[in-house]
């Protein structure tokens, strides 16, 4: 008798440099019409923190807002996942510089790190074009 076992995730964060204050970005990754504008193609409040992302393709993601820290970072959990698995939005910026960075954590196949990657660049592309950085 064979056992199948799931492959496993692995933790997939990258860094987009941002222009714009961390009070505009904020917006964009903490409440649903944001997200809707530039993540997803529907983000709707299930009520009890419970947000649901979906795209035209069928896919579906329910979450729960774990912890939002206002102009700084954004995580949803994500239901039905065995280990705990995450997506998290984390806006940090350089005391000296002012620079402002993305940085995003999800947890993603090994074998589909690199497609994911690009998907998030042409989002993150897609969401500087909204946001005018």
């Amino acid at each position: 008798m064979s056992k199948t076992t799931a492959s496993a995730k692995s933790k997939l964060e990258l860094e987009y440099s941002v222009r714009c204050s961390p009070h505009i970005l904020y917006q964009y990754i903490a409440n649903p019409s944001g997200l809707q504008s530039w993540f997803a193609d529907h983000v709707d409040i299930m009520g009890g923190g419970q947000y649901r992302f979906s795209w035209e393709d069928g896919t579906e993601y329910m979450t729960k807002m774990a912890k939002s820290v206002t102009n700084k970072y954004a995580r949803f959990e994500i239901e039905g996942t065995e280990n705990a698995e995450y997506m998290e939005f984390r806006i940090e910026q350089d005391d000296m510089t002012g620079d402002v960075e993305l940085i995003i954590t999800e947890f993603v196949l090994s074998d589909e790190a690199e497609m994911a990657a690009q998907i998030w660049d042409s989002a993150i592309e897609k969401l500087c074009t909204i946001i005018g950085a």
